[in-house]
């Protein structure tokens, strides 16, 4: 039975990669900005009680924030997260409303030694832009009025596979090393359509003028990790990884004109600190809190991509802090919902650079729940978030969002 649930898990989310994977037709337009849009980070256990999961140390209920969170595991598990949102955005121009559906993260740890040495694999999307419209335009060709649109499209992520090991070396202290390939892609479109006037064919009498320009990026980056257990429900959890160098291809072409070039050049990527802890508080309770902190200023690129709109002197430090608290799930059957998790958070997120002069701040409240699959196979859990990104007054855009996470987490004993 428990590899029939394992392999269910699987397969429920993998086609929900195939179906759905990546962005719909638009994200928030704060994103369109700069590096874009960190993606929600975790799983939805994490998610429904702020984002706190650093300190994770449970062989039935892994965590991947941390590295280090492995070393406990006694099963392999499989675990994929995906979610949904929905959000409305304002501006002076007026209001938009965009849905997106993701799956950003699928970890795999497998225990070498259980409870006590563990290889880990993944995919994960962290940061994604994407955005497009269509204005409806006018130009002046001499003394001639040509009527078309005008259409901007943005769209590309960020994505590593971490490859790691973890270790606990002392019942209390565990340790990790995880080595990230670190890859993505970002394209940008221009394009003037030309529809009137019409030539004597009954055709647009002007070619249209598309221009694309399409950044590849390739890398690698390394982090480390500690777990620091001195009471069962007492955990400190640290994660650091250093800053990294990728290689960027970019290809140009224009269309109406025969133009394509490539330019091969390299950005540094600023070094991530995380740090975390979680203790008791009465009965099943449990508080935590995560920190986060990275500083864009030090971001390394040519001065040519640097004077882009939108990055010279924009990008400031990313700072993010998630509190939660925590019911654990019962472990004697009582009645109704007293069985089942409840989790309850909120997150404050400083976004890595300005929109009109001033800070991107982004603030949320969750909620969240779960059950366990049968025989302790696995587990699904939800999370509910409601979030306000930016302010008309200090960005002159704001944008607000609901969002529903879903984890699917199987089990399987190997030996």
């Amino acid at each position: 039975m428990k590899r029939t649930q394992f392999i269910l898990a699987a397969a429920l989310f993998a086609g929900i990669v195939v179906m759905g994977g990546g962005t719909a037709r638009a994200q928030t337009p704060f994103a369109v900005r700069s590096v874009g849009q960190r993606l929600a980070d975790g799983d939805a256990r994490m998610l429904g009680r702020g984002g706190w999961g650093l300190t994770v140390a449970d062989s039935l209920n892994p965590g991947y924030k941390n590295p280090a969170s492995a070393a406990w595991v006694r099963h392999v598990a499989l675990t994929l997260t995906g979610y949904g949102e929905s959000g409305r955005h304002e501006s002076p121009n007026g209001k938009r409303e965009t849905h997106r559906t993701f799956v950003p993260d699928v970890r795999l740890a497998l225990p070498v030694s259980k409870g006590r040495l563990a290889l880990t694999a993944g995919f994960k999307i962290e940061r994604s832009t994407e955005w497009h419209t269509s204005v409806d335009s006018t130009w002046y060709a001499w003394d001639q009025e040509v009527i078309g649109n005008a259409q901007f499209e943005r769209e590309g992520s960020a994505f590593k596979v971490p490859l790691g090991v973890a270790w606990r070396m002392l019942p209390s202290l565990s340790g990790a090393v995880s080595v990230n390939l670190e890859h993505g892609s970002m394209s940008e479109t221009m394009a003037d359509y030309f529809v009137e006037p019409f030539s004597v064919a009954r055709q647009p009498l002007y070619r249209s003028v598309i221009a694309v320009a399409e950044d590849q990026f390739k890398g690698t980056s390394t982090s480390v990790a500690a777990l620091f257990a001195p009471l069962p429900n007492l955990r400190l959890g640290v994660s650091w990884t250093g800053a990294y160098t990728i290689d960027v291809t970019r290809k140009t072409e224009t269309g109406g004109v025969s133009e394509r070039v490539y330019n091969d050049f390299q950005i540094t990527r600023p070094a991530e600190i995380s740090v975390g802890f979680s203790a008791p508080v009465g009965g099943r309770w449990e508080f935590g809190a995560d920190a986060r902190r990275q500083d864009w200023t030090t971001l390394v690129a040519p001065e040519a991509w640097m004077s882009e709109p939108g990055w010279q002197g924009e990008l400031v430090e990313e700072l993010e802090l998630g509190v939660g608290f925590e019911r654990r799930r019962a472990t004697e059957r009582k009645g109704g919902m007293s069985n089942l998790p409840l989790r309850l958070g909120a997150t404050l997120h400083q976004w890595p650079y300005r929109v009109a002069g001033q800070e991107v701040i982004e603030k949320s409240v969750s909620a969240g729940t779960g059950f366990p699959l049968k025989g302790n196979a696995g587990h699904v859990d939800l999370a509910l978030t409601y979030g306000e990104i930016g302010g008309l007054a200090d960005n002159g855009l704001r944008s607000r969002y609901l969002r529903l996470a879903v984890s699917v987490t199987g089990l399987e004993t190997w030996w």
